[in-house]
This record gives structure tokens, sequence and C-alpha cells, in this order.
């Protein structure tokens, strides 16, 4: 029987094996969990090495280069022979920035590494594996979460509300609490929120935003040439809600219709000075500043809305198992 996860990093790791094995057969896969012995995951038939690196921000991170070069270099100088690897890949819930790509290659080739045997396998990855063998991984993911009251509160200060706000808020919740059940319209989580009649549309927006992790800045996409940036709102059957009414009101509106935490994303055929440029994929770095010119408006628009919503997608589902810490 293996052991339990204890930390974020054990879970994506235990993701990371029983997501391989459900994709290439589980003869052979070995899960090693050293302390950083350089290799997490082995595929012996094929001598593909894998080091899995997970950041508790999920999209909005970026794992260490100096944490991924120091595990490089214990597979490299310190595997015994029996860990002999052909391929060393980087099993990773956020991509690395282009940089951090460039140092790791560069260690690579100062140890003598083909570049050819380092590999970068980004959140786009293992979330098309998760959506392939759902089945088999469904029990990792608790899709409802219930929500705390002190976690409501932290939502309230992390959206910079006033003290004295936050203060009458928790009084509130506490005194006259009702839970709302809200959903998003991009994943299957459902958050169970304790709330208030007396507070708004508008706050509750806030809180789930918060919770959700999910970031309102605009992101350029170097390559394209385009920047997006999520708009967002609360729904009853695809109908925003105004901000300013209370969910007291809105409840006896909807008569118990489903909440549901509207996401949409809002492009500009161009970059923005002020924008968050995107985490590329190593797979894309070669494409920078080079594809614009042979996209049409169309193609444009359509790279951009699909990178923004996967990044967008990441943020629920990491902002989701940190809330509930369902991933075992």
């Amino acid at each position: 029987m293996s052991p339990p996860d204890t930390s974020f990093g054990d879970a994506w790791e235990s993701l990371c094996y029983e997501l391989l094995a459900a994709e290439h057969g589980g003869q052979g896969l070995l899960r090693l969990r050293a302390s950083d012995g350089g290799i997490d995951i082995l595929r012996r038939p094929t001598k593909a090495a894998f080091q899995c690196k997970s950041d508790e921000r999920g999209a909005l991170g970026s794992p260490s280069a100096l944490e991924s070069i120091k595990s490089l270099l214990k597979a490299a100088l310190d595997s015994p022979p029996v860990l002999e690897w052909a391929s060393y890949t980087y099993a990773t819930n956020a991509n690395y920035t282009g940089g951090a790509v460039k140092s790791i290659i560069s260690e690579a080739a100062s140890l003598g590494l083909d570049g050819g045997k380092i590999e970068f396998l980004g959140p786009e990855h293992w979330d098309g594996l998760c959506s392939r063998h759902a089945a088999l991984i469904k029990d990792r993911f608790d899709f409802r979460v219930t929500v705390t009251e002190a976690q409501v509160v932290e939502a309230f200060r992390k959206a910079r509300y006033y003290d004295n706000h936050v203060n009458r808020f928790a009084d509130l919740i506490s005194q006259k609490p009702l839970v709302l059940k809200i959903k998003d319209n991009w994943t299957p989580v459902e958050l169970d929120i304790p709330f208030a009649r007396e507070l708004t549309v508008g706050n509750c927006v806030d809180v789930v935003q918060e919770l959700l992790g999910v970031s309102l800045k605009r992101t350029n996409f170097s390559d394209p040439g385009t920047s997006a940036s999520p708009s967002i709102s609360l729904t009853v059957d695809r109908h925003g809600q105004s901000f300013r009414q209370t969910i007291g009101e809105l409840q006896t509106a909807s008569r118990g219709n489903e909440l549901v935490f509207w996401i949409t994303l809002v492009w500009k055929d161009e970059t923005e000075e002020a924008g968050l440029d995107e985490r590329l994929h190593p797979s894309e770095l070669s494409a920078v500043g080079l594809t614009r010119s042979i996209l049409t408006e169309s193609q444009r628009r359509e790279r951009t809305l699909r990178r923004a919503e996967e990044a967008v997608q990441c943020m629920i589902w990491n902002a989701a198992i940190k809330l509930k810490g369902v991933l075992r």
C-alpha cells in the first residue's frame, strides 16, 4: 500500500504517476519516492525519467529553474546504474519562463547531455491526460468544495475590503448564515459558500473571484501579438445579475435556479504595455515574433482565446485543489 501524500508536491507526483500508468501501462513504471534524488518516476522499458515540479499557484506560477537544475544534476551525476535513463522530462503544473528553459538547456549542455534528451510537459499535456482518463482519476477530484466562514472572510480581505466592512460582513455571515451553491461556466467545480442575505451580488462575485484564483489582469501573447483578460459576473439562466442587488433579493427572484460565476474572455488584436506576459510553453519559444504575420485575424483570435481559457481553467482547478486539499 502506498503511503499517503502529505504535500501538494507529493499529490502532483502521484497524479502524474497514475496518468502515465494509464497512458502507457504500469509495467516497468517506478515511482521512486526519493527526497529529490533527481528522478521521481522512471519508465524502465524506454528509460524515460520524469522529475515532477509543481507550483501551488498553478498557471499563475512558474517552476523554479534553480530547483529544476539541481534535480537534473542529481539525476546526471548521482543516479546509480539501475536508474539509467535516456530522456529526462520535467512534468509540471505550470509552464517555465523562457529564461528558465534556456538556463536548464544550457546546464544540460554543460553536463554533456544532448538537448533532445530534455523534455518539458506542462499543464496542457496533463490536462489532456486528465480528460482522456477522467474515469480513472475522478476519485482524486471532489468537484464540490465546502468553503468555511474563515475562508470567505479571508477572501474579502484579499479583495481589499476595509477592515470595518470585513468585520461587519463576518458578523452577518456568522449570525444569519445561508449556503450559496455556485458553479462556474468552464469547470465542474462547485462551491458551497456561507453567506448572508444582506450582502450583495457584487460582494459575492468578489469572494468567488478570490476563492477561484481568477486574475482579471490582461495577459499578452507574444507570438500572435495579442492580449486577453477575463470579465466576470454572476448569472441565473445565463442572465447577468446586477451587482447592487442583495443576495436575498436574488434568491427571491431566481427561485432556486442555478447560480453561475460566469467568465467571459475579452481579447484585443494587440498587446498592452501594462499587460502580463504569457508563460510560454517551451515548444512555443521558437515561434515568438514569427507567427503574427502569417496568421489571419480569425486565427489570432482563436489562438488567443484558447490559450487564455486554458490558463483560467488551470487557475480554477489549482485554487479548488488548494481550498479542499482533495488531490491525494
